[in-house]
């Protein structure tokens, strides 16, 4: 492999999530800090280690003399190339890795989503869980520039591939939606998750989930995209927060009602990050559920 030189590069995220991208490219050993619309980043192989080892980004651009703008991806990074088919209102990837990592989830607790829809967030806690990169299965555009190094590209893909390892920790996900539920393991499938993620069809009130630790993350109906119930999902998920004590639960709503659905939780809710959904701006609520009544000393498992 030739020797070579540092690289300056822009990688752009939902707004929102910039503090979030600049730790995950640090965490690949960049030096990186939060911008407007992203991150900027230098260091070796930058190009490389943002295109395959990034959940968070949606886009790479290799700042080059002159101040040019020259796009290292070829098309947006969220698409990871594993959905059988979009759901009706659906959470891009990179936005559900993105509250992940802001939830500080990395996989040694259970995960749950009691309303996964096509499967979107529990599929990317379990590919986070695993370490498997986001690029590795791709190629980019990047690749086909003049004088790129292919061995060192293969290096990084093979160090990469390296870190992937089984989930210590249990991904759960499930929904009252039939039709969901046979999407998010189609999904699952797809994405070589089907042995990590476990569906099934139960409405959020009724599931029972291990005793916490763990991590939650809901984008549950808020009225906006899709035509449901929207108090009956939220009071569902009101009568599951007492049996996820010791857990942090994240939920998406509105910021124009958020805190009216918030109300209807029954809990306190102790920050709250504004993030951009599908162009709708939005709030990720974080709560810290305490144990409702008979809960502490339930068997710590899920019903079969």
């Amino acid at each position: 492999m030739r020797p070579a030189a540092p690289q300056h590069i822009f990688a752009a995220c939902s707004p929102g999530l910039e503090p979030a991208l600049a730790r995950e490219l640090a965490a690949l050993g960049l030096e990186a800090r939060a911008v407007p619309g992203g991150a900027e980043a230098r260091g070796l192989d930058a190009v490389a280690l943002a295109c395959l080892g990034s959940r968070v980004a949606d886009a790479v651009r290799l700042r080059v003399p002159r101040g040019g703008s020259r796009d290292a991806a070829g098309t947006p990074l969220f698409k990871r190339g594993w959905r059988a088919r979009v759901g009706a209102a659906p959470l891009r990837e990179s936005l559900a890795a993105g509250l992940l990592l802001e939830l500080g989830y990395d996989g040694a607790m259970p995960f749950l989503d009691p309303m996964c829809g096509s499967g979107t967030i529990a599929i990317e806690a379990a590919l986070l869980a695993a370490r498997r990169a986001p690029g590795l299965g791709r190629t980019f555009a990047f690749e086909s520039w003049e004088g790129h190094d292919a061995g060192r590209t293969r290096a990084i893909r093979s160090r990469l591939a390296a870190r992937a390892r089984v989930p210590p920790a249990p991904v759960l996900a499930s929904d009252r939606n039939g039709g969901a539920v046979r999407l998010a393991a189609r999904n699952a499938a797809a994405a070589g998750m089907s042995d990590f993620v476990r569906i099934e069809r139960r409405d959020a009130a009724d599931v029972v989930a291990p005793l916490g630790p763990g991590v939650c993350l809901v984008n549950p109906p808020y009225g906006v995209r899709l035509d449901t119930d929207v108090e009956s999902s939220w009071r569902a998920l009101g009568a599951l927060l007492p049996r996820l004590g010791g857990w942090r639960v994240g939920l998406l709503a509105p910021a124009s009602s958020a805190a009216r659905l918030a109300r209807m939780l029954g809990q306190p809710v102790s920050e709250a990050l504004e993030v951009q959904n599908g162009g709708v701006r939005t709030r990720l609520l974080v709560l810290e559920p305490e144990a409702g009544p008979g809960e502490a000393g339930r068997p710590g498992s899920s019903p079969p």
